[in-house]
């Protein structure tokens, strides 16, 4: 991705719209906790746990409650400076995911995250990159959440309403299925039907074969794929799919 790209990826993660829709889904963190509470007593892991990206914190707060040793990463200074504020007991670093080496000081990990669908802004060969970085952290298992693009491919619809407090969010989608990313536009609508922001974005969704085969380049190996944070096994027709992978030996 070009610089200019990287910086307009960035802006969407730091605007004050973002960021509010990630406060209000602040319960989803819960769910995640609860998941990767029961995912460590099936694979028989360790405490300590890699929030990247870490977002706001709604999931590294949870685990904290829980009294796992939690560590947030994010490349937003907004989103770290918020996520020190919401979670006091929890350490926070900024950084980019492609380099998560040389940010947690060659720490490893019993439990790496990387969850809510946060794959697909960069290059597939960054993409590569991100899940190498994974690898490069993880001493127990990882996992990587992402939506369907099979799932994507046949129910996204060109336009999406939802209510997000104080806002009407209405996504203008558009896939392409030479290259498998969505471009969205975003528009903000208040309660008198003022458009009053917009953001902009492109995204590439992956299939899970798509997965499994950039996740062994990557040097993980697939332990199970299931469907959100459920234990029901991924199909072909679930909205998100959820890989638990461990590093090859």
């Amino acid at each position: 991705m070009s610089a200019a790209g990287e910086e307009a990826t960035l802006k969407v993660f730091e605007s004050d719209f973002y960021i509010s829709e990630m406060t209000k889904v602040w319960d989803e963190g819960q769910k995640w906790s609860e998941w990767v509470k029961e995912l460590i007593k099936r694979f028989n892991l360790g405490r300590s746990v890699l929030d990247v990206p870490c977002g706001v914190g709604r999931v590294s707060y949870f685990l904290s409650k829980e009294g796992f040793n939690v560590l947030g990463v994010d490349i937003s200074d907004r989103m770290i400076s918020l996520a020190r504020k919401n979670v006091p007991d929890v350490s926070f670093l900024k950084g980019d995911m492609r380099k998560l080496g040389d940010i947690v000081g060659g720490q490893k990990f019993d439990v790496v995250l990387n969850l809510f669908n946060s794959l697909g802004y960069y290059s597939e060969e960054e993409d590569l990159q991100i899940l190498s970085s994974l690898r490069q952290v993880t001493k127990g298992v990882a996992v990587i959440n992402l939506d369907n693009r099979d799932y994507v491919l046949f129910n996204l619809p060109d336009v999406k309403y939802a209510y997000i407090p104080p806002y009407m969010v209405i996504d203008n989608s558009r896939f392409d299925p030479m290259t498998s990313r969505v471009q969205v536009i975003r528009k903000y609508v208040d309660g008198k039907g003022n458009e009053v922001g917009s953001i902009e974005y492109s995204q590439r969704f992956y299939s899970l074969h798509e997965m499994v085969n950039m996740v062994k380049k990557a040097g993980f190996e697939v332990l199970g794929v299931f469907s959100g944070y459920s234990w029901k096994n991924f199909e072909i027709v679930d909205p998100e799919m959820t890989l638990i992978l461990s590093p090859s030996t």
